[in-house]
């Protein structure tokens, strides 16, 4: 995985910025998006005993092209450039950018279907998660009446980090319903379950050096946690509730807060995470 930690900021800019030309020299009507954030973590080391906790700063900037409506079939295109500074686990921290090109399927007014593959590079103060990661996210929407809506969506994510033990790959399921109260106002509820390899956290000091393998399982040490880092399949459920207000047509608020389950065979995990932000569209 050399290649991850040599090339993953390379790419990462260089993407990035023949993106940013594209888009100012495109007379593609499009949308831009950028904010910040400040979020929290129960169980940050994914601990399955003694969780560790820790809160972040994050930052956005963002590009949507969305369907023109004009016709029943359009494509779309997403990109976002992100990064996070956690105050406990320095090493945590890291910058993202996100590219997510798609179709987009009108089968009635009230249902769109979109399909998205995407590409993510992703550079981390503890080199071992750098990662480069592919996938694809299938998405359906449905508006219930005028000012409800429902959701559904399938996505395949495989991430190859610089060490395997952070490697994974995942199908996730979710679902969710939301609600227009005003023109300004919206709250939304969701559930996702997930089944895939995760990286967990367990109480073991003998375990520091090189990888090696136990009970069939990857682990090494990690630094970062001081603990033992080991990786699993597990079956993970969260649940989401998330609230929206626009204070002008440019300048909006979030709030989000999520219970997250994981069950594996080293035993079961719980983590409460959640954020409020600030954004600005233009």
């Amino acid at each position: 995985m050399i290649f991850c930690k040599k090339y993953a900021l390379k790419i990462f800019f260089a993407i990035f910025f023949c993106l940013f030309a594209f888009f100012f020299s495109s007379t593609v009507s499009a949308e831009w998006e950028t904010g910040a954030k400040i979020g929290f973590d129960s169980n940050i080391d994914r601990a399955i005993d003694n969780e560790q906790s820790d809160t972040y700063l994050g930052a956005y900037l963002s590009f949507l092209r969305n369907p023109s409506g004009e016709s029943r079939v359009d494509w779309t295109l997403a990109a976002a450039l992100e990064g996070a500074y956690f105050f406990r686990f320095e090493d945590l921290s890291y910058g993202a950018f996100t590219l997510a090109p798609g179709i987009t399927l009108i089968p009635h007014r009230v249902w769109t279907i979109n399909i998205s593959p995407f590409f993510q590079a992703k550079a981390v103060g503890d080199s071992d998660q750098s990662a480069l990661a592919y996938g694809a996210k299938i998405s359906m929407r449905q508006q219930i009446g005028k000012d409800a809506y429902a959701g559904q969506y399938y996505i395949y994510r495989d991430s190859r980090a610089e060490e395997v033990v952070y490697s994974f790959i995942e199908n996730a399921f979710g679902v969710y319903v939301g609600k227009n109260w005003s023109r300004t106002f919206y709250t939304e509820i969701g559930y996702e379950y997930s089944h895939g390899d995760s990286f967990r956290t367990v109480d073991s000091p003998d375990s520091r050096g090189p990888m090696r393998f136990s009970r069939g399982k990857q682990h090494r040490y990690s630094s970062t946690f001081d603990k033992a880092v080991i990786k699993e399949k597990v079956d993970r459920h969260s649940i989401g509730v998330s609230a929206g207000f626009d204070w002008t047509k440019s300048l909006f608020s979030t709030v989000n807060y999520t219970y997250t389950d994981v069950e594996g065979d080293s035993g079961t995990s719980s983590s409460h995470s959640g954020f409020i932000s600030l954004g600005y569209r233009f």
